[in-house]
């Protein structure tokens, strides 16, 4: 019954990997870059416009924020981008960015700064109009590992439980060995 006892080990320490990871990598940030095309849909005559909807990790307040935005022709995108929490837009808070290309326009390049402590949701309208999106900032590259925050606290009583069951098991073993050697 080895095997069940190192089964309660790997879960111990898999639920506390777990736990650390998901609670403190979330929290390292580092300089990162999002890259998207766009639309996600194929315009034609049926479908003329799209709204493309990405969602940033969280970016504290005054941490430098670039956007670069082009278009395949003038005109046709616009773009805003504002703070969020949980995807849901903030409501009563300022944005990030708007802006509406206008049909002479095929490129926006803007560097500023993040107002507020918060997630970032990405809008973009593209009327008849494929366009490549980048914007430079810094987050955390690790923070959707906080989801599995669930499973180390799953893992790690699982496993103590393991390692108890094993105990009692070896225990009834041993009193029934000395009760057969006797």
């Amino acid at each position: 019954m080895h095997r069940l006892k190192a089964i309660g080990f790997i879960l111990v320490i898999m639920g506390i990997m777990i736990i650390f990871m998901s609670t403190v990598l979330p929290l390292v940030k580092l300089p990162q870059t999002f890259i998207e095309t766009g639309p996600k849909v194929e315009l034609n005559e049926d479908i003329s416009y799209w709204i493309d909807t990405y969602i940033l990790p969280p970016i504290d307040a005054d941490t430098p924020f670039s956007v670069d935005l082009e278009g395949a022709h003038p005109g046709g995108l616009t773009i805003a981008i504002l703070p969020s929490r949980d995807g849901e837009v903030i409501a009563g808070s300022s944005p990030l960015l708007t802006d509406v290309f206008d049909p002479t326009r095929q490129r926006l390049s803007t560097s500023t700064t993040a107002p507020m402590s918060s997630e970032y949701t990405i809008f973009i309208v593209s009327i008849r109009n494929n366009f490549s999106i980048r914007i430079n900032s810094i987050w955390s590259p690790f923070y959707n590992l906080r989801v599995y925050l669930y499973f180390g606290i799953g893992a790690l009583p699982a496993g103590l439980l393991v390692l108890y069951y094993e105990r009692m098991m070896e225990g009834q073993r041993r009193v029934i060995r000395e009760a057969l050697k006797s």
